[in-house]
């Protein structure tokens, strides 16, 4: 009997809602999380951090060159500034874009054309000789690398349970931690000694060598494609490490059958990226009181970095080269938050898992349902905002009160640490709260802290030479100081919030199944 457009419909809307009703007791007793082994998982993490540094890179290697820049192109320096709000609006849109593909298509299609798009804007940039085309190569060069930051958050979720996942955030992010610590050296290096245009040959190379990287030795981790990893990649989806591979066990295994049905699914079928779906997790009450406030307390960090060529070469005099290796002590602070505070934060999920009798199997994903998951995270979020508040009092009094230039930057250090715990911990909170689709969940944190940061990036200098230093960031502190009920919030209402958007979801889940339900009965008796 041939099934009717409207019945094989209906059959496809229980299928549907049985998955998404079931994910979860899957998750939790059915087979490992990852079946990728420690050794792998480490160097998967390793080549997401390294990926994930063409970000910062692009954005801070920029910034020794910013005072070269304006005199070469004969505009001031709040003009020049303006390149960098371009990139961080370019930033914001790209990864709603390219990361949400990765949702449904996979990381490693998705890095491919982050790192093509990044090379061909770095190779404009080393070439271009107007203003104009400044702004809109800086663009283009930022919609190649912010996507890596968000398919590294991806990949993590994709192969570390919430138990694990602190620490390879951690990992992960170092990479994303890095570049602001010696980026802003080799750009001033790179500036003083070979030239401004130095700067994007060497972007373009770094790019070419990831592309090269990732075509060879990266696994595909989507678990809409590979699941746990168990399922074989097919197409661009395999890299040429494991076409070898799996060419080699044909040989030496001719009895397997490697494209035998039962272990592969159906190829993954693209869907066209929808950026709206990055904008509907802001209609969600929890999620988008956290973006907002990972959004607006990271906009310090930037305003910060932003701020340094001008208000440094003002208050010390030094040249592109020692500008670039004032940012060393912000990107060591970020380094070492990036390195320890994820193993905090998971020893704080054990904690709380003990607390209310929760068993921890390695390698399970737990019931986050009956886990306070806001109070696991937010709780180490506190001290380090305290820290970066208190971080960039600190460095607005020490450079308008020109003290030593040590001063500053361990000020810079404290700013680090501080902004880069809570940014992170945040991350993995809405990680946790969106598993199902986190290169998704981390393109909503790009738009909302970029767009921010765009704007009080180009801001910063100006309110400085009204308010003077000092008194600019002590107002950004202040702002603050009252953001902090923030977290509190989250933690004493996070969890009610999560309880009645799953009953939501699950009310509009019965809906839908019992009006399908009612169509295949109608459908039955016609």
């Amino acid at each position: 009997m041939e099934t009717s457009p409207t019945t094989g419909g209906n059959t496809t809307l229980f299928h549907e809602t049985e998955g998404v009703l079931n994910t979860l007791a899957r998750e939790i007793s059915g087979p490992p999380y990852s079946i990728f082994g420690n050794g792998t998982k480490v160097w998967i993490t390793f080549l997401v951090s390294i990926s994930a540094l063409i970000s910062p890179f692009a954005a801070t290697t920029y910034y020794p060159a910013l005072n070269v820049l304006s005199d070469v192109l004969d505009v001031t320096p709040t003009m020049v500034n303006i390149s960098i709000t371009t990139y961080m609006i370019a930033q914001a849109v790209a990864p709603s874009i390219i990361a949400g593909m990765s949702d449904n298509g996979g990381r490693r299609l998705s890095f491919i054309v982050a790192y093509i798009i990044f090379i061909i804007g770095n190779i404009g940039l080393a070439l271009q000789t107007n203003y104009a085309a400044l702004l809109i190569l800086r663009m283009v060069q930022a919609f190649g690398s912010s996507a890596s930051i968000a398919l590294s958050v991806a990949v993590v979720a994709d192969i570390a349970t919430s138990a694990e996942r602190g620490k390879y955030m951690g990992y992960a992010t170092a990479g994303i931690l890095f570049g602001p610590a010696f980026g802003p050296t080799i750009g001033g290096v790179l500036a003083q000694y070979l030239g401004w245009r130095s700067i994007f040959w060497f972007l373009a190379i770094y790019g070419g060598v990831l592309l090269t990287i990732f075509a060879f030795f990266f696994p595909e981790t989507c678990r809409n494609v590979v699941g746990n990893g168990s399922i074989p990649a097919r197409g661009i989806h395999q890299s040429v490490l494991t076409y070898l591979q799996q060419k080699n066990l044909a040989r030496h295994s001719p009895d397997l059958d490697v494209n035998d049905p039962v272990t592969v699914v159906k190829k993954p079928r693209f869907i066209f990226p929808n950026p709206l779906k990055t904008l509907k997790i802001l209609s969600e009450k929890e999620s988008c009181i956290v973006l907002l406030y990972n959004g607006l307390f990271f906009t310090g960090m930037m305003v910060t970095t932003a701020s340094i060529p001008d208000l440094f070469k003002v208050a010390y005099g030094l040249n592109e080269l020692k500008i670039g290796l004032c940012y060393i002590s912000m990107g060591t602070g970020s380094l070492v938050s990036a390195l320890t505070m994820g193993h905090l934060v998971d020893w704080n999920f054990r904690r709380h898992a003990a607390v209310i009798g929760i068993t921890i199997n390695k390698g399970k994903q737990q019931d986050l349902r009956k886990i306070p998951i806001e109070k696991v995270r937010l709780e180490v979020v506190v001290p380090g905002h305290i820290i970066g508040t208190i971080g960039l009092i600190a460095f607005g009094w020490t450079i308008k009160f020109q003290t030593h230039i040590a001063g500053p930057e361990a000020a810079l250090f404290v700013v680090g640490f501080g902004i880069s715990t809570a940014f992170n911990i945040t991350n993995t909170l809405l990680i946790d709260l969106h598993r199902d689709k986190p290169a998704t969940a981390t393109a909503a944190v790009n738009f909302v802290r970029c767009l921010m940061s765009a704007g009080g990036s180009a801001a910063i200098i100006p309110m400085c030479k009204a308010m003077n230093p000092g008194w600019a960031f002590t107002f950004i502190a202040l702002i603050y100081v009252a953001l902090i009920l923030v977290i509190f919030w989250i933690m004493r209402d996070g969890m009610k919030w999560r309880e009645a958007a799953e009953a939501s979801r699950a009310e509009k889940a019965a809906k839908k199944l019992e009006k399908a339900t009612l169509d295949v009965e109608r459908q039955a008796a016609v």
